[in-house]
């Protein structure tokens, strides 16, 4: 495991300490189908490494809240793909996408992002902001 595997791994097991959700990596030929279509659609291969760290240590992971990300195998991921956007997630009204260069927190009315605060340059500080998120809305 990687140091990016390894931070992924802990943030999510860190979010559902005590709670009964499965993490669960993508299975190897699943990540291959999802490496070949970044490569086809020329995502670039930074990101591509990013979110295969994610699917190699949580492929669709979701929690109860905020967080939703698809499959490493769901077509959806590169739906938007002719404007250059990801879709990365869904979780009740948030979505998760990479789009500007940027992992972003934003809304399914078409926001990229709630804000600029919500917008980052990988994958684990979007997934940090996430759990921040979940924590303020629990501590309510």
């Amino acid at each position: 495991m990687n140091s990016n595997q390894e931070k992924i791994q802990a943030l999510l097991t860190f979010l559902v300490a005590d709670q009964n959700y499965k993490i669960e990596p993508a299975l190897k030929v699943d990540l291959e189908i999802f490496k070949d279509r970044g490569f086809k659609n020329e995502v670039d291969k930074n990101v591509i490494d990013q979110l295969s760290d994610l699917y190699e240590v949580a492929n669709g992971f979701e929690y109860e809240m905020i967080i939703g990300f698809y499959s490493c195998n769901d077509e959806i991921i590169f739906q938007n793909w002719l404007e250059k956007e990801l879709f990365l997630g869904k979780k009740d009204f948030n979505v998760l996408r990479w789009k500007n260069n940027k992992f972003c927190l934003g809304d399914n009315i078409g926001n990229t992002s709630i804000s600029e605060d919500y917008e980052f340059d990988t994958l684990i500080e979007l997934i940090e902001c996430c759990i921040n998120e979940i924590r303020e809305i629990e501590s309510c």
